[in-house]
């Protein structure tokens, strides 16, 4: 895996960042590894630098003439080069376990280093931790969102034949051509690399029979807030045109408790003359990667199954066996369809106490992150996680409900997945709150009002395009109507791309800064903590920092700024 041919770029911690960013670029043409630079002094590795750091680099309006040790991440994963190459997986994943932090600053880069700590080489962690080769069978995945596609390339990259279905022809068309649709480091790169190999293709149906059927279609709400099974009845339809015996039909769409059971097994055998468990295999497998890094963990998190019968679970584990070795098995097809619905019902539930103390804690004008600072401070028990704007994205906001349900509808014990959806949505409307309140003490017309959104991707940590249940669009179909201009701007997604969401475009970043009257900042993005944000303003301006990005007694010491955060906004403002 080391490369004896040494094509990475180097520099020394006292080149500044603007020789470093023009070495790069000159550079990028012939590295392994474009916009990135191992920092070495007296062949001793100090650091390395991302195309990212610089950018955050020039967001924060540091000088480009200061020494890149200012910016560079001093904390890469450096590993010896005399531990065996079938060993480095399993050392970094150990490194990663210590310190998560290692997963967004160093992963998928790993720096090589002699017995002495020399640089030798770097190595690129994502490609040897899914390059492993085995015997592959012909999987047709249905489905190529975000769940579908990445598991459809990393499939291909573990030598399996795959076969990705959508019934988008512009998608299908476009990966195809080796591009894909969603913000996933490396992703691009592996999808090309398999097309080339012939290990992947795309189409808009199921033409011909495969081993195996992985169902990765989403799930959606109707007008009511109930699933709709629609996409995969559809499926079913396909599959059981082609299903023979020994195949395995596997569930990773998130679906209410129940669906496997009552509603796939049934429609397979009715439309077939094969028996579940017996002439074919029914499993649930359910998916639970994290948008930024599902490349990652699809290879190191544990992959949960549930089957129809032993035989189902059997082939089911040694299949999934191929991807992780981690393979954890449950008792049955609801236990396994459970576990996605249990972990996100949690999380958003867990989100929800943070965002309905922020609630309260507005009735006294009280930061609701220094107070759960403050209680979280030393004490060993259930710390509480921050508050946030709302909680986004596509299944947070979706899968409480699927909680809620079973194949037959909604439960009608049903109460915790309803409630923390109740109070993450309240919370997302919380800046609009604050927005109507500095209006009427600033004695501003709504109507005459400008707003700039910072933060238009659902969540910017790890960072996404993904604009699915982004708390930035609610808000603006919201107020468009209301006030004279909405702006929004994104640390990564694109200007026309955000045009074509409604949003005002940002020309020049600086120059909407000084025009509008508010900035709400509504994801998390490094990027976002913006320096050109904190200037003296000649009118009163409103800055919602929606994910304590600032230091409040910071903005409250500049004339004309008014800060507000969950649960506080400036007494002069209130």
């Amino acid at each position: 895996m080391i490369n004896n041919k040494l094509d990475v770029t180097t520099v020394k911690p006292t080149d500044s960042i603007d020789f470093v960013v023009r070495k790069m670029a000159d550079e990028s043409r012939n590295t392994r590894f474009p916009g990135f630079a191992v920092v070495i002094k007296n062949k001793l590795v100090q650091g390395v630098v991302t195309d990212g750091d610089i950018r955050r680099a020039y967001a924060n309006n540091i000088n480009f003439t200061k020494s890149i040790s200012k910016i560079m991440s001093s904390n890469p994963i450096t590993i010896s080069n005399d531990i065996p190459e079938e060993n480095i997986v399993k050392k970094v994943l150990h490194l990663v376990e210590q310190d998560p932090k290692l997963i967004s600053e160093s992963v998928p880069t790993v720096v090589i280093t002699d017995k002495k700590n020399h640089f030798v080489d770097v190595i690129d962690f994502l490609e040897l931790l899914q390059g492993e080769k085995k015997t592959g069978q012909k999987v047709a995945v249905f489905g190529m969102g975000y769940v579908g596609v990445t598991l459809a390339v990393s499939l291909a990259n573990r030598g399996h034949q795959v076969i990705g279905i959508d019934v988008n022809l512009d998608l299908t068309k476009q990966l195809s051509d080796g591009k894909t649709h969603v913000h996933e480091p490396r992703l691009d790169d592996m999808l090309r690399t398999n097309l080339e190999a012939k290990k992947i293709h795309f189409n808009d149906k199921l033409k011909a029979s495969s081993d195996i059927y992985i169902i990765a279609v989403g799930t959606p709400l109707d007008d009511n807030r109930k699933p709709s099974l629609s996409a995969l009845n559809k499926v079913l339809s396909s599959i059981a045109k082609k299903l023979k015996k020994g195949d395995q039909v596997m569930l990773r769409s998130t679906v209410p408790v129940g669906t496997t059971n009552a509603i796939v097994v049934p429609y397979l055998e009715n439309h077939t003359k094969l028996k579940a468990g017996k002439d074919f295999f029914v499993s649930f497998a359910p998916e639970r990667t994290i948008e930024g890094l599902a490349m990652f963990e699809l290879k190191t998190l544990p992959q949960v199954i549930g089957g129809y019968s032993d035989n189902c679970l059997k082939n089911s584990a040694e299949f999934w066996s191929s991807l992780t070795p981690n393979v954890i098995q449950v008792n049955g097809l609801e236990a396994s369809e459970l576990v996605k619905l249990a972990n996100n019902t949690f999380r958003d539930l867990s989100f929800a106490f943070a965002n309905e103390l922020a609630l309260l804690a507005d009735q006294f004008n009280v930061n609701a992150f220094q107070l759960i600072s403050a209680a979280n401070d030393g004490y060993p028990r259930n710390p509480i996680p921050l508050p946030s704007p709302g909680v986004g994205g596509y299944c947070l906001t979706k899968d409480p409900f699927l909680f809620s349900s079973t194949s037959n509808g909604f439960r009608k014990n049903a109460v915790l997945g309803l409630a923390s959806r109740k109070v993450n949505e309240e919370a997302a409307m919380y800046p609009i709150d604050l927005l109507y309140r500095f209006a009427l003490s600033n004695k501003i017309m709504i109507h005459r009002l400008k707003i700039l959104i910072i933060g238009v991707a659902f969540k910017g940590i790890p960072e996404t395009k993904d604009t699915r249940g982004s708390v930035a669009i609610d808000i603006l179909q919201l107020l468009e109507s209301k006030v004279l201009k909405v702006y929004g701007w994104d640390a990564i997604i694109n200007s026309k791309s955000i045009a074509e969401l409604g949003f005002h475009i940002v020309d020049n970043l600086e120059d909407a800064i000084e025009e509008v009257d508010a900035i709400l900042i509504l994801n998390n993005h490094p990027d976002n903590s913006l320096s050109a944000l904190l200037v003296e303003s000649h009118k009163p301006k409103l800055i919602f920092d929606g994910w304590n990005q600032f230091d409040q007694t910071e903005v409250e010491k500049i004339n004309g700024l008014c800060y507000a955060t969950m649960g506080y906004i400036t007494h002069s403002s209130i």
